[in-house]
């Protein structure tokens, strides 16, 4: 450095010679806020006057210093780079100032374009990647340890997934708050979990299915789910036409459009569980059905990756094992299922009865409860209702034993009593039969005399016409197997007309913090509330009123019948076949306990719709049946159909004439009349509402069903 020449010469610059080294620079001022020209910018300052010495050592110690601060600058740099994880630094802004180099390799974005604004450009392209990764991003300012793992999309254009730590830090020399943050790729990890956590989703999903028609479906919707996508299966079997499998509900083969189907049956004979994408982004894989190949088709919205392709290829695989499965499981339970219902009661019952079942033991569909109803020799009806101990097969191995003795017994006309004394003594060698409670009753439909014993059974509610309910609770004893052996009585009483009987097991009534006659006064109101529905109504929505709030957890079985029952009365379209239906009515109405200007008016009204079916109906054609049928209900009054499967005669408008007034005398008679032609025949609808006062008979007005005991003497 040479001197400073006064007053206007600039300051002059010694070069070293033969040296590459930066130059310390000395400057000078002259006057205040005056610069000497060429002014580089000082590394230090020295008063005149100065020894050479004092410029030495200042000179020295500013190049000693300069060559310390490089070095730790690039210790920095070097231990920075070492790091295996990628590094950044984020200003308070969020715009990240510094990377390392495997930053730069896992990314591909080096120093050279730094800095990077928000949005960075490796922020995922789609809206749920996005907010996935912002939403990390936003939590830096927090001292939260806890790593995130979000997707992230590389310079050239490939999908990662990292896991990212990021904390905040102060500057302490201009106290603003930075983040330094850290992040590894964790792609193959998080591919991995993802299958894992797939299959593993799969197999529950599977082994939920009730049949491979369930399996199928759950397969599907967990595939829409993976891929927000579409998904289509189309098995090509023994059917007319490939059966069609998810999209939209009702789809069928021919609605696909034609490529569409092309492409698919294309597949058809293609390797198994192979996906391949194709040229509409779209993606499909062969999987083997029980009934024939399947096709199972995406409509991607997002990229499909190697990934994306093993992992169906994965999913695949456990959807035709699970299909296998379910497709045995299906044979099983076809065969298991007729099973359960030859043991668990008749198929087809008695008018007048409604029966539900529903164990509590899924999947099978029977349990340790039964029900029972089938008709004797002398014309009356076997009533049986029976809870054995436990639930699910072994319940119903021994409920299924149980149920045919005692119905061998009653068709033995020995009377409820001494049947279940009977069953007592086969019910004491049947392991798991202890303590079963049974409600054995006969019933002639035509009186509505019932008969009945309890073995330890909840009693059965009698819901009556005049809004009041009645339990038949005399004629118990305890339950079977208990004391083999033991006497049991039975009881009588006489169902009145249109009143509703409910016989029940316990599972129906029975709930955890209530006592079982709160459970028993609920079924009694549910039963009186609903005695205006027809009788499988009623028995819906007793079970759907009484059932708790998560389900039932014990076997349910009810048995509802109403007195009289319907009649359903066909004979022949023939003038001489009229006096023997009308007598039948007739009967019928006593038994229903109307008037009898109240049943003189439904005869007259109900013979003049059968007048006409077979005097019109049948004109030029051969002669068919005519049905009548008639319900009663306790609100509604009475519902008479009459139907045929001819053409009436177009009714005449001339009030004059003598005849075809048959359509104005059922209107006359009844409250409700409706004449419903169409090509299968006609069908006359009539209605009449029963006052409240109406009865045939000061017997037929009690307001109570009589009871009477009396011993088990047959």
């Amino acid at each position: 450095m040479s001197d400073v020449m006064m007053p206007m010469e600039a300051c002059l610059v010694a070069p070293c010679a033969d040296r590459d080294d930066a130059v310390p620079v000395l400057c000078c001022r002259r006057g205040p806020g005056r610069r000497v020209r060429r002014g580089l910018g000082g590394a230090d300052y020295l008063v005149k006057p100065f020894a050479a010495a004092d410029l030495l050592a200042r000179v020295r110690a500013n190049v000693d210093l300069a060559r310390l601060r490089g070095q730790h600058a690039r210790w920095r740099d070097a231990l920075i780079d070492s790091l295996q994880e990628a590094f950044f630094v984020c200003d308070d802004d969020g715009t990240v100032v510094e990377i390392n180099a495997a930053f730069t390799d896992i990314l591909g974005y080096g120093p050279a374009d730094l800095p990077y604004p928000v949005p960075h450009p490796w922020w995922p392209s789609d809206p749920e990647g996005r907010q996935q990764f912002a939403d990390a991003f936003e939590e830096r300012s927090g001292r939260d340890q806890r790593a995130h793992t979000v997707p992230v999309t590389t310079r050239d254009g490939r999908r990662l997934w990292i896991s990212a730590l990021m904390n905040p830090a102060r500057d302490p020399d201009s106290g603003r708050t930075m983040t330094v943050g850290t992040f590894r790729d964790v792609t193959a990890d998080h591919h991995a979990r993802r299958r894992e956590a797939a299959l593993a989703e799969m197999s529950v999903r599977l082994s939920r299915a009730a049949s491979t028609t369930d399996a199928l479906a759950l397969a599907l919707e967990q595939m829409e789910g993976l891929w927000r996508s579409a998904v289509v299966a189309v098995v090509f079997g023994r059917r007319h036409a490939p059966l069609v499998v998810g999209g939209s509900e009702g789809l069928v083969w021919e609605d696909l459009p034609e490529d569409q189907r092309a492409t698919l049956t294309s597949f058809r004979d293609h390797p198994a569980l192979i996906p391949v994408v194709l040229d509409d982004g779209s993606a499909a894989v062969t999987v083997e059905h029980p009934d024939g190949p399947m096709v199972v088709w995406l409509r991607l919205a997002v990229q499909f990756t190697e990934q994306d392709e093993l992992l169906l290829s994965l999913l695949a695989g456990h959807l035709t094992q699970g299909l296998s499965r379910a497709h045995q499981i299906d044979e099983q339970r076809e065969t298991a299922l007729a099973l359960q219902r030859a043991i668990l009661g008749p198929s087809h019952l008695p008018g007048g009865f409604a029966v539900r079942y529903e164990p509590a033991a899924r999947p099978l569909e029977v349990g340790g409860d039964w029900y029972d109803t089938f008709p004797l020799p002398d014309g009356r009806i076997g009533i049986v209702v029976g809870d054995c101990v436990g639930r699910g097969l072994s319940a119903a191995a021994v409920m299924g034993q149980l149920r045919s003795a005692c119905r061998a017994l009653l068709l033995q006309e020995i009377g409820p009593a001494r049947a279940l004394m009977a069953l007592d003594q086969f019910a004491a060698g049947v392991p798991g039969a202890l303590c079963t409670t049974v409600f054995c009753g006969v019933l002639d439909p035509t009186t509505g005399h019932l008969t009945y014993s309890s073995a330890g059974h909840p009693p059965a509610i009698l819901a009556l016409l005049d809004g009041t309910t009645q339990l038949l609770n005399e004629g118990r004893s305890i339950p079977l197997a208990v004391k083999p052996g033991v006497h049991r009585s039975e009881a009588e009483c006489t169902l009145p007309p249109r009143s509703t009987l409910l016989t029940y097991t316990d599972g129906l009534v029975e709930r955890r913090r209530s006592s079982l006659n709160e459970g028993i006064d609920k079924a009694a109101h549910a039963v009186q509330q609903g005695r205006a529905n027809g009788l499988e109504d009623l028995a819906g929505q007793l079970m759907t009123t009484l059932a708790p709030a998560g389900g039932y957890d014990d076997d349910v079985a009810l048995l509802l019948y109403r007195h009289p029952a319907p009649l359903d009365l066909t004979f022949r379209a023939e003038p001489g076949q009229l006096y023997a239906a009308r007598s039948t009515l007739r009967t019928w109405l006593s038994q229903c306990g109307l008037s009898t200007s109240l049943s003189q008016g439904i005869l007259l009204a109900v013979g003049e719709a059968c007048a006409n079916a077979v005097e019109h109906a049948y004109r030029d054609v051969t002669r068919q049946q005519i049905r009548v049928r008639a319900e009663s209900s306790a609100t509604t009054g009475l519902l008479v159909t009459v139907a045929d499967t001819g053409t009436w005669k177009t009714p005449t408008t001339d009030p004059t004439a003598r005849r075809g007034h048959g359509t104005t005398i059922m209107q006359t008679m009844m409250d409700e009349v409706a004449i419903l032609p169409d090509p299968t025949g006609t069908t006359v609808t009539m209605q009449v509402m029963i006052p409240d006062d109406d009865a045939a008979h000061p017997d037929h007005d009690h307001r109570r069903a009589r009871q009477t005991g009396g011993e088990g003497s047959g």
